[in-house]
């Protein structure tokens, strides 16, 4: 397991994920599951409370270790941390004078751990490793062997929960503390179709900060088996104490935990809103003003290159506009009405020397990227946006906090990063203007801060997918 996986629970969430299922009293007989148990933390917990539990119920201590020997269950694939998690039971054991017992704790990888025993409890919080970080072994054994990892770039949390729902027993109940962005994310669809029967309640604590050396916004999901025919789920927001209680047949693509005003017309069926030019390379292709003079025919770039201007456009992103910084971008292409035109290597040649030479010295980096196969080395590593970014539009960044910027653009300018807004051929109803009113409404900041998925500090990352599937009023 990667060593910055491990990240372990706080104990004031230890005891809130304990106290959402009930692992409060009658805790003898009960059968509880920690399956990432780490060097013992929320174990720990557990078997202090079992003990107290157990003395109110008059238990003997030869009951007691009999029982902690039968009732609680954790795995750790991580030796060192499970070796310490054992010997932090042990001196538990001792601190309640108790003996030593023969702990259930197994030195294993639960997704691989076989076992036909159903537990009536399990809490705790999984690993979060994001897909690019998980093995290639791993990812083939996961998208094999798991629904909610059959499609797309999943987190290695999501096998956790799945198999944890099969290994509840039918009246089980489960707590895990997991990113917010299960509830948003599009590759987290299947995971979200797996738990929405079970889901009794989710606590949301994205705007609180949990972990102190961890980005990642989290939740705290509690599951029943016996919830199967509620047709709701409870939303508590932990910072304003927002309380909703949310249908669970209504809850599809994306879980919004809010109330959001609905128009008559959806903004995707006016306005085309894409992803800008993608170069793959843009320390190449983007010049930053400092490093060019303008001359009446050329760039000067970097004091060495002669960069034709007929060549270069203007180009921004919502980050250079917001601290005015003036770009230029090498657009390898032209338009003959309004149409993409694709240059011959020879041709580019002749037609640009100066931007050839500039281009061929940087060859072996341009042919290094993972281009589109179609691709030519001098051309743009993707050809996304190529075709309709030719227009008046506008931009906005795909990162949003305290408000939305929204930029107009000429048709001349080619953004580099952000989304882009154009008019949709057949729309003959709203203009751009209206566009940018609806972006930099109240209604639809709301929209994102609900649909969004939750990153660092306040912000939330958007997709061109949720612009589009806003429904606006047209006032």
């Amino acid at each position: 397991m990667n060593k910055k996986c491990q990240v372990f629970t706080p104990k004031d969430y230890v005891k809130k994920l304990l106290d959402s299922v009930g692992y409060i009293n009658n805790l003898y007989g009960k059968k509880i599951l920690e399956n990432s148990c780490g060097n013992g933390n929320i174990l720990i917990e557990i078997v202090q409370r079992y003990i107290n539990d157990s003395r109110a119920l008059n238990k003997s201590n030869v009951e007691i270790e009999d029982g902690l020997e039968k009732d609680i269950f954790g795995i750790e694939i991580d030796y060192e941390q499970y070796t310490e998690c054992i010997n932090n039971l042990n001196e538990l054991l001792n601190k309640n004078g108790l003996n030593l017992i023969n702990w259930n704790i197994t030195n294993k990888d639960y997704l691989k751990w076989d076992i036909e025993k159903k537990f009536d409890f399990i809490v705790g919080n999984p690993p979060y490793i994001n897909y690019t970080e998980i093995k290639k072994d791993e990812l083939l054994y996961l998208k094999t062997n798991f629904k909610s990892c059959k499609k797309g770039k999943f987190d290695y949390c999501y096998a956790f929960i799945e198999k944890s729902i099969t290994n509840l027993s039918e009246n089980g109940k489960m707590s895990y503390l997991i990113p917010s962005s299960i509830f948003k994310t599009v590759f987290g669809f299947n995971l979200r179709e797996l738990i929405k029967p079970f889901t009794k309640k989710i606590i949301d604590y994205s705007l609180k900060k949990i972990f102190n050396k961890a980005l990642i916004k989290s939740a705290i999901i509690i599951l029943d088996k016996t919830t199967i025919m509620e047709e709701e789920i409870e939303y508590i927001e932990e910072h304003s104490k927002k309380n909703l209680y949310l249908l669970k047949e209504k809850l599809s693509n994306k879980w919004i935990f809010s109330e959001i005003k609905v128009g008559s017309y959806r903004f995707g069926d006016y306005f085309k809103v894409s992803h800008v030019v993608a170069t793959l390379s843009n320390s190449i292709y983007i010049l930053k003003e400092k490093d060019y003079i303008e001359t009446f025919d050329f760039y000067i770039y970097k004091n060495k290159y002669k960069i034709e201007k007929k060549i270069v456009y203007e180009t921004a992103s919502p980050r250079s506009l917001r601290y005015k910084n003036v770009e230029k971008i090498i657009f390898p292409y032209t338009y003959i009405n309004n149409k993409l035109i694709r240059y011959e290597e020879n041709e580019f040649r002749d037609n640009f020397p100066g931007v050839f030479i500039y281009l061929n010295d940087n060859k072996s980096k341009l042919i290094n990227r993972k281009n589109d196969t179609s691709a030519k080395w001098f051309e743009y590593g993707r050809s996304q946006a190529l075709q309709n970014i030719y227009n008046e539009k506008l931009l906005i960044s795909t990162i949003v906090t305290e408000k939305i910027n929204v930029y107009k653009l000429s048709k001349d300018c080619i953004p580099y990063a952000g989304v882009s807004i154009i008019l949709k051929e057949n729309n003959n109803k709203f203009l751009l203007k209206k566009a940018k009113e609806i972006l930099e409404s109240k209604d639809f900041f709301e929209y994102i801060l609900s649909i969004g998925i939750p990153i660092n500090g306040n912000s939330v990352r958007i997709t061109s997918k949720d612009i589009e599937n806003y429904y606006f009023m047209e006032e």
